[in-house]
Order: structure tokens, then sequence, then C-alpha cells
């Protein structure tokens, strides 16, 4: 993991390097990642570099001295060991759009082929799930990890029977240890592919390929060869009571069991991986002139790890502590932010996660979602650290896509977990790699994690999302193919499930009506989204409960959305709340305090000035908040609300405002151009069907007929010439209040027709 520069930039926040000070390494080269780590694996290092998945939902597994075995977790099958090490991929940490995470392992100990890792109840090993390749198994289900130290316990169920497995490596011998729970019928386990057939031993004990594999058997496992293949081996364990058994495995000399793992003690939570606590001090903002103040919760930039801290989720524990997910799958927790920031306290609690971009916490539970599972953090043993990975839920289906990220981890008023999935866009951005069941959707899981369905669909790039008060559910999404710019998802709970417009990833919902926007953005208001965020009555934020932050991980920047009804949804638009970030505006939550915390990182995309920041906005109570509080569509125009009375000669004089207006066009092109409302171009819009269009930029100047205070002297009534529906409609206004403070910005909505 690269390095930061201990110099502050900006208002204090470290920039990190390409490269390690101290060496020519590449930053993902030197992060300590952990002993187990989660993410999808290529191990046809030698036939075709990073292209092949050997495990879509894969752990690799660090057993020491360069040694390393890779378990898929879907198939719960040990696909490969070997010595060597990693041939570097993926897009959190190379930034490649295309190659996988690879392994060297061009001389392994051994392989197996892609099947099932253990036979179902017909003793077949055929792939019969409902779509070969992808998903979880009927027979067996991955339950999660238990970490000692450096030590992994992998935890499944075969058939109804619990598992617990331990892979050591020692001396050129590797070893596979089981204790099964009860089993009520036999397990047969899939070990081994070779060049040639193996010769088995007749009490099934020991066994030998021709090409020099030799594995012994302990504890009750009979091997065999497999009737149809001679060259897999398998090993049974007959029906029956709670067992213990031990597979090792050597090559061109006889292995030799080792001493049983001690399973009670491994699962009961151990030493600390990461027992270090660092210090920062946070950058806590003067006394504010302005509306909003931002202090910086200063990050562990420079540790022990080498861990790259661009982090993607967060959530308070409690008033004093948060626990924050990064890109790169780690898990921190904050401690001393109800203090003065003198002493902020971090403790890196797990590592190893994949691409973990959403964190939730529940009654004190941590939840973090990556593009795997839904996994929650358990401390067995006080110290603070993660010792059982477990399962909440991993029904999602994933593919070695690069770009189907899980977005976010939020929760209803019943308990009930959300997050957005993107579709599998190819590199470059235009069109999709094959579309599977899961992408490009919202997911709801229930509170106990055992139902998983799908609430939306239709999505593309969304970056995040919110639920609200009452089971509203948001999304932002990006401009690209069937999304002609940037916008706003909006669903009330009685709409779902919805289709958000990206035809490829439409998937049941085939006679489901396009469920158009709360908004579109164009690209220099926002070109990437990232979450939303509602604002609670706990809320010391200048603004009403109920309100709803739309957050820009692109542009940086935080927007008030302000609402128009349209039958039973919403319509409006959004207007930037005069807030300076120092990255991205990836998600936020609000403090019990009432304060607003926000995180973000530059990956792609954004104009971020800063790689990660962690920070909180402060709302300096009374001061003026120079955006309108409310939208309304009136017969001939808008109408804008502001908190405080305007100036009345500015607040009536026309030449204070003004107007365009123009429509996109959405189809099966990247995004779209910008095409007159008042004068249609049926022949440009015909021909943005067909061909890329956004180098047009047809806008409509729309005239202010006429602007009127209100008798209430806080809102502007506007009367726009020629008014009409519109998919964008950019006001902007510049009016002082009573006092002289300055109003000024623009705002962005869409007009639906009646």
């Amino acid at each position: 993991m690269q390095n930061f520069k201990a110099t502050f930039v900006a208002t204090a926040v470290f920039v990190q390097a390409a490269y390690s000070a101290e060496s020519d390494k590449k930053w993902f080269e030197e992060m300590v990642i952990g002993p187990a780590w989660s993410n999808t694996f290529c191990d046809e290092f030698k036939v075709e570099p990073g292209k092949r998945a050997a495990a879509l939902k894969g752990i690799l597994l660090d057993l020491g001295d360069d040694q390393r075995a890779l378990f898929d977790t879907e198939t719960l099958r040990l696909v490969t060991a070997y010595q060597g090490g990693i041939h570097w991929g993926g897009t959190p940490w190379t930034g490649d759009h295309g190659a996988l995470m690879g392994l060297k392992n061009e001389n392994p100990l051994f392989n197996t082929a892609a099947a099932p890792g253990w036979a179902d109840a017909s003793g077949s090993f055929e792939d019969k799930r409902p779509i070969p390749g992808y998903g979880n198994l009927a027979h067996a289900s991955y339950q999660g990890y238990f970490r000692h130290g450096g030590t992994i316990v992998l935890d499944y169920r075969v058939h109804g029977a619990p598992v617990l497995e331990n892979v050591q490596s020692k001396e050129g011998v590797l070893t596979r240890s089981f204790q099964m729970g009860k089993r009520e019928r036999d397990l047969v386990l899939f070990l081994a592919d070779e060049a040639g057939a193996f010769t088995v031993e007749a009490d099934g004990s020991a066994a030998k390929s021709a090409s020099g594999l030799e594995v012994f058997a302990t504890g009750g496992a009979k091997l065999s060869a497999d009737a149809k293949l001679p060259n897999r081996l398998l090993a049974r364990f007959a029906k029956g009571e709670a067992v213990d058994a031990q597979i090792a495995f050597a090559r061109g000399a006889a292995p030799k069991p080792s001493a049983a793992p001690d399973f009670k003690v491994l699962t009961a939570g151990g030493p600390a991986l990461y027992p270090e606590i660092l210090e920062t001090q946070g950058i806590v903002s003067g006394n504010p002139t302005e509306p909003y103040v931002t202090d910086i919760v200063t990050l562990p930039t420079d540790n022990p790890w080498k861990a790259n801290l661009r982090f993607g989720g967060f959530d308070f524990i409690d008033e004093d502590s948060a626990a924050l997910s990064s890109w790169n799958g780690d898990v921190w927790v904050v401690r001393g932010l109800k203090g003065d920031w003198s002493r902020l306290k971090w403790q890196r609690i797990a590592s190893g996660l994949f691409e973990t971009l959403g964190l939730k916490v529940v009654d004190g539970k941590i939840y973090v979602n990556g593009r795997d599972q839904i996994t929650q953090l358990i401390d067995l043993n006080g110290d603070g650290e993660t010792d059982h990975f477990k399962v909440f839920n991993r029904d999602v289906i994933i593919s070695s896509n690069f770009h189907e990220f899980a977005f976010d981890l939020q929760t209803d008023r019943e308990g009930n977990f959300y997050f957005a999935k993107a579709s599998p866009v190819r590199g470059g951005g235009r069109g999709f790699d094959r579309i599977l069941p899961h992408h490009g959707i919202v997911a709801k899981i229930s509170p106990d994690g055992g139902k998983f369905e799908v609430i939306a669909t239709g999505l593309r790039a969304p970056g995040g999302m919110s639920v609200g008060p009452n089971g509203e559910v948001t999304t932002g999404e990006n401009e690209g193919t069937w999304q002609p710019a940037c916008k706003i998802n909006f669903a009330t709970k009685a709409q779902l499930p919805v289709f958000f417009g990206t035809e490829d990833s439409r998937h049941d919902l085939t006679e489901a009506p396009f469920t158009e926007p709360l908004c579109y953005l164009p690209m220099d208001v926002d070109n990437s989204g990232g979450g939303q965020v509602w604002v609670p009555k706990t809320a010391k934020f200048g603004v009403n409960e109920g309100d709803l932050l739309h957050l820009s991980y692109g542009q940086s920047s935080i927007y008030r959305v302000l609402p128009v009804p349209r039958g039973k949804t919403l319509q409006g638009g959004v207007v930037k709340m005069p807030i300076k970030l120092l990255s991205s505006a990836m998600r936020a939550r609000f403090h019990p305090d009432g304060s607003l915390y926000v995180i973000g990182f530059r990956g792609w995309q954004t104009n971020a000035a800063t790689e990660a920041a962690f920070q909180r906005i402060r709302y300096h109570e009374g001061a003026v908040v120079p955006v309108p509080n409310r939208l309304e569509y009136t017969s001939t125009g808008v109408r804008l609300h502001f908190a405080d009375a305007l100036d009345p000669e500015l607040a009536n004089d026309p030449t204070s405002f003004s107007a365009e207006r123009w429509k996109y066009v959405r189809g099966p092109q990247y995004g779209s151009g910008q095409f007159s409302v008042d004068h249609p171009d049926e022949a440009a819009e015909e021909a943005a069907l067909k061909s890329e269009s956004k180098a047009v930029r047809v806008r409509d100047t729309v005239a202010i007929e006429s602007a009127k205070l209100g008798e209430d002297g806080q809102s502007v009534d506007l009367t726009l010439a020629g008014w009409r529906p519109a998919m964008q409609l950019k006001v902007s206004f510049d009016l002082e209040d009573k006092g002289g403070e300055i109003l000024k910005g623009d705002l962005y909505s869409t007009v639906y027709p009646d």
C-alpha cells in the first residue's frame, strides 16, 4: 500500500503518493491485506492472464512462507494450492477495467476443475445451479469464517451438516483439517484433478497420481478415484456422529498428517492482527462566518500496514465512534468524536473484504456490504478486532465484470437492509457484458438476512442510495447506455417494484413502465452520483426535517433536493449547497448532535481534490442558507421559496432571474445530447437513437415575463414564457434578503406533463 506524504494540502488532508517512499514497489504490493482475502480471482496466469475467473467469490488464504490456497465460497471447493505470489489486477488495486486479480500458480500443488466441491444427494458433481457457474449451491452453503491470529477456519454446511475446515501448509505438506457435525447422509468431497489416474490403497487411506501427487487421509475419510473420471480424487465421510478428519497433500513425497487443530480454541477469538491504536488530531474549524463550516476527521494514512483508506461506507456506532469501510476491503473504527478531536483513536478491525462500499450499524452490530455478500463483523474476545466474519446474506449473483459495484447499505424502519448494484458495463463505458439476474438492481434483505428480493431493476451505475422515513427508495444514476443524463431515481413504497430505465437490466419487470426520475442532472452538475440522505428531526443543519440531500461523487458537492408532487410520486429539482468538500461526496449520515458527516474518495470520473476525506459539516446556527427551501410549479412557471424575507426590489425584478430548458433522448446510445423543447428537431432526435449525440447542445433561452414577490415576503412567482414541461429546466437567481445577504445560485429541475 502506498504511503501518504506527511504534508497537509488544502486544509490539511494527506495526499496519497503513487509509490512508496521507501521502495519502488507500487502501493498495492506493500499493503498488508491479512490472512484471508475475498475477491474474484483468476488462476490461468500462464494461459490467459487475468481473464478467466477461477472463483467469482473466492477467498485467498495466506498460509505463510509464500504458500497460498484459493477457496471458492460458492462451490465450496479448494480451487488451487501453490507457492507463489499475485498477478495484480482489479479496478480498486491497479485501476484496470478488465484484468482480474491473478494467481502466480504456474506449479501448483494441485488444482480442481470448475465444479461443486461437494457431491449433491445423488452423488453428482454436476453444476445444477439455475445458471451454471453462478450463485449458491442448493445442497451446500458458505457461512463465513473465524480468524485466530493468522489462522483461518472456514465455516459451511453440506446437506445440513455443519463443517469447520482449516487449511495449513508446512514443509511441503498441505493439510485440510475438518470438524464435522452429525451427518444424515454420506458426504463426498472433490479433492483434486491430475493429468493421470489415481491409484488408491485398498483401505482408502492413501492415494497417488501418475503425475506424483500423494494424498493421505485420517479420521474416517476414505479416498477413492471418481468412477467416471479416474484422474479426479474424492473423499467420502460416512454418515454418523460428529467426527474430526484430516487430508494431507504432497508432491513427490509421502505426506504426513499434522497435529489436529483445536477448533474450539480457533473459533473463540484470538490474538489481534492489528493491535496498534493509531492517533490523529482532528482539524476543527474556528467560529464560522459562513452558513457551513467543515471539520476534518484526519485519517491514519501513515499506518503500519500501508492500508489504503479510500472509505466508501460508514455509520455511527454511538455518539463517540464510527465504523468505516474502504474500497480495498478494510474496516476501521474511530473513537473520540464527542471530544475536542485532539486525540482521535483509530483501530483497524477487519481486512481482506471484497470492495466494501457500504456499512450499517444496527443495535451496535457492524454489517458491511461487499460485492460478494453482506457480512456481520463479530468480536469474540473483546479486543475490538473482528474474529468472526459471519455471512448475513450472500444471495447476490455476481460476475467477474469490473463495474458491477455493490453500493451502500441502508435500513428501513422495519429493519430491512437495502443496497444498489451496478450493471456490468464494458470497459470504456458503452454497452454491457452478460447480464445476470442481480445486475442493475436495488436489493432488499429481511432483518434476519434470510430473504433476498429485488425491488428495483434497470440501474446502470447508481453510486449510492437511500431509504426514506416512509419506505421511499432513491438512488443516484450515471449517464450511459439507456441513461441520457445523470439523475435521481425516486419511488414510493407503494410503487415498488419499479424499473429505472436501463433496458439491458430490466429482468423480470418486462411489462413495467419506465419509472421516470425525480429529476435529471446535466454533467456539469453531477457527472457521477453518490448516495442520498434524509434529514432527521434531530438535525441542526439549516434545512427542514424530511428534506432530501443528494451527494455528487463526480462534482464533490452536496445538493438540496426540492421535490414537487406529481400524482402519487415526485418530480422536482436540486440546488447546490454552499459546502466545500476536500474529496468526493459518496456517503453521508447525520450524527446525533445534528451535524452531517461525509466520506468520499477519488477513484475515477471525479474532481475530488484529495484521495480521501472524512469530514463533519456544521451549520452556523442562524446563518442565512442562500438557496431556496421549497419549489412549486404553477400554471405559468415556478415559485421559489426562501427561509428569509427577500429584498423586494430584487425579487420583483425579472432581470434577477434567467432560465433555460432542454430535453434529452433516452435510447441505447451512451448518454444524450441536449435538444430543443421549444423547436423540436425530430430528425436530430431520431438520429440520437442510432448514434451518439453528446456533441449536440441546443438549449432554449426562456424569457422571464414577470417576477412577483409573494405576500409572505419569502417567495417569488416567476412567469416563464411558453411555460411547458421540460426534461431539464435551469432557473438562475441573484437576490438578496432584507439583511443584504446574497442569495445566488442555479436550480436544475425536471417538469413532467400534468
